[in-house]
């Protein structure tokens, strides 16, 4: 009898893809290291969690993929799990309808959306990106009232959106939050308007998406007009996104940078 351990297949896509995922993706192996992903995420969910990941680790390991490709899937576990992970410290209960079961002989709907993210993390070039859709994997097994169908259509328009477009929704949530606290209206945006052209088609793409508002009547038809900050709103599809998918999560400076173009928040 062989006294070699079989390799965790989670495990290592983790290891491919700590490029990506860097100290996250080796605190997620750090914590496999002391048992199976069940026992890092401990509880009730753990065993759950772990089949679904295990199932999916196993199909990705048959398949013929590129190096670039490992490199972003993995992330997208690290990601994910992690988040995971940090939702149950904060006291987060899974999902209790019938996500993580078989249901008439087809798979549950937790491995059908978590293939739904890997795909779209394999073929990510912007892989700034492929954080938050980790994120939404993890975030989506902790709400029950998000369907499987809602889901699917999250992970399609997040698949569409540039990571530019991820920073603008935050930026619009930044200033949609600002505004409750102040309890008034933002002072001062009449004096600004977005003009920078590949911005305002960006813009307006989220707009056609349902994901910010323009009024009709500032909604021109050529996409290169330029847009007034006073005009635009973000609405509750786009506030869900930005939750859903932790977009809090971005890095400042990629935010603050994109502010000094667009004065989207004071």
């Amino acid at each position: 009898m062989s006294t070699n351990k079989e390799k965790d297949p989670i495990k290592d896509i983790i290891e491919t893809g700590s490029e990506i995922s860097g100290g996250i993706g080796g605190a997620v192996i750090g914590g496999l290291l002391a048992g199976t992903i069940g026992a890092m995420l401990g509880g009730a969910s753990g065993p759950i969690i772990a089949k679904t990941f295990k199932i999916i680790g196993i199909e990705i390991k048959e398949r013929f993929l590129s190096p670039r490709d490992n490199v972003r899937i993995g992330a997208a576990y690290a990601f994910a799990i992690n988040k995971i992970d940090e939702n149950e410290r904060n006291g987060k209960n899974l999902r209790d309808d019938d996500f993580f079961e078989e249901i008439k002989n087809n798979r549950p709907a937790s491995e059908e959306v978590l293939e739904g993210i890997i795909l779209s993390s394999q073929r990510e070039f912007e892989e700034l990106k492929i954080k938050f859709l980790g994120n939404l994997y993890a975030n989506v097994c902790f709400r029950a009232e998000v369907s499987k169908q809602h889901i699917n259509q999250l992970i399609k328009t997040a698949d569409n959106l540039t990571f530019r477009q991820f920073c603008i929704l935050q930026l619009m949530n930044e200033r949609y939050i600002e505004s409750l606290n102040l309890n008034v209206k933002l002072r001062g945006l009449d004096r600004w308007e977005i003009s920078i052209f590949d911005i305002v088609a960006e813009i307006r793409d989220l707009h056609q998406r349902g994901l910010l508002n323009i009024p009709i009547t500032h909604n021109a038809g050529d996409n290169s007009s330029p847009i007034q900050l006073n005009q635009l709103s973000i609405t509750k599809s786009g506030l869900f996104f930005c939750e859903i998918l932790s977009l809090e999560e971005i890095e400042k400076g990629i935010l603050d940078d994109l502010n000094s173009l667009t004065s989207f928040r004071e």
